[in-house]
């Protein structure tokens, strides 16, 4: 009967075609570049989300007008939600369609991400860290990354913890949730491709609580590892300088000015990677270092200590400008291949983007930075103590 049932619904679907209803396709405002901004502002990382959402209305603010091509920015809350990231990208595709997305949530680059860009057809510039290149993965030629990749910064941390002779003992604290970390994956990547020891890493809850076993190690570390949220990480801190460890923190390039405010015992041996530019110069200034020179003292003026998580944001508005002013702002694929054309010197780095690389900021703009009371300022170099 089953069969019977399933050729006659066969037979009826090829001799009764579906009706032809009209469903127009909403378009973003002709001759106006439409960007929506997805951002973590109510979710774990909404510290992070605030420096974006202050860098982006900056932005906005400073533009002159009228510009070549307007520009018009939606900001839309995520709330830490993968969920409700994938349905407000199916929205800045179609329903309330954009023309550009800029990424600003912490998200894990996989196929089922991949695919949901690559369907929605449209830029997005990821403005924090992913694993690797997204180019070659699904969706990856409409994926643009501004930050460094994971792999990256893997390397950077595992090369300074050398120099500085305090890669071992040390400690990694990863997510407490069973998840793959992704940045203390990629340390353990790095490690292997070097034929280094794995380093140990610990599930750490998010009041800092870690296995009593591991406490009387405390006092021996060199360097722990944190590749969670820095506040996570606060009270193991100050447990191993209680012991009196001489242990160095690395922090994530998540954590920013606020984190580190709100918890003073980080600042005293933690350093985080981040972007050098965003640094006083001295001496003599290039006409992009004062650029960058005037986006802090606007940013600071506004809205305090500046990060680069707020660097990046206010440099994806630019370069999605950039290339709508080179391209018109009404084909998504010519701004995409306007992206892929790109070298230029921002804020938070020099980018430059090909068809076959999106990862588009300088490794040497790329060091570790420390908080000095107020601001980020530059790290000591190996052998100078941080105290």
């Amino acid at each position: 009967m089953r069969a019977l049932l399933i050729v006659a619904l066969a037979t009826v679907a090829c001799t009764s075609p579906a009706p032809a209803i009209p469903t127009p396709t909403p378009t973003p405002e002709r001759g106006v570049l439409t960007i929506t901004a997805l951002l973590d502002l109510s979710g774990p990382h909404a510290s992070v989300g605030a420096q974006q959402r202050n860098a982006l209305q900056l932005w906005v603010d400073q533009q002159p007008s009228p510009r070549t091509v307007p520009v018009k920015l939606r900001t839309v809350d995520v709330a830490g939600s993968d969920a409700k990231l994938l349905i407000e990208l199916r929205r800045a595709a179609v329903d309330d369609p954009a023309d550009a997305v800029i990424m600003g949530a912490p998200v894990t680059y996989d196929d089922t991400l991949g695919r949901a860009i690559g369907v929605a057809a449209l830029p997005v510039l990821f403005a924090l860290p992913l694993a690797s290149d997204p180019a070659p993965r699904p969706g990856g030629r409409w994926t643009f990354a501004l930050a460094p990749t994971l792999a990256s910064l893997a390397s950077l941390e595992i090369d300074d913890a050398t120099r500085r002779g305090v890669l071992v003992p040390s400690l990694v604290l990863a997510d407490q949730r069973g998840r793959i970390d992704p940045l203390a994956n990629a340390l353990g990547e790095e490690l292997r491709r070097r034929r280094l020891e794995p380093l140990t890493t610990i599930a750490v809850q998010a009041d800092g609580t870690i296995p009593p076993v591991m406490r009387s190690s405390l006092s021996v570390l060199r360097s722990v590892h944190c590749t969670v949220l820095a506040s996570t990480c606060a009270s193991v801190a100050e447990m191993a300088r209680s012991s009196g460890a001489p242990t160095l923190l690395y922090l994530s390039y998540l954590t920013t000015p606020a984190d580190l405010s709100d918890h003073r015992e980080l600042a005293a041996r933690a350093m985080l990677p981040g972007t050098r530019t965003i640094l006083p110069v001295f001496g003599f200034a290039s006409g992009i270092d004062l650029a960058r020179q005037q986006f802090v003292r606007s940013y600071v003026e506004r809205n305090g200590a500046v990060g680069s998580q707020a660097a990046a944001a206010y440099d994806a508005m630019s370069l999605l400008a950039a290339a709508a002013d080179r391209a018109g702002a009404d084909d998504r694929a010519a701004l995409r291949d306007a992206l892929e054309r790109i070298t230029m010197p921002l804020i938070a780095s020099t980018y430059s983007f090909a068809p076959d690389r999106h990862v588009g900021p300088d490794p040497e703009d790329l060091g570790y930075l420390r908080w000095n009371g107020s601001a980020l300022a530059a790290a000591p170099g190996p052998g100078i103590p941080l105290r």
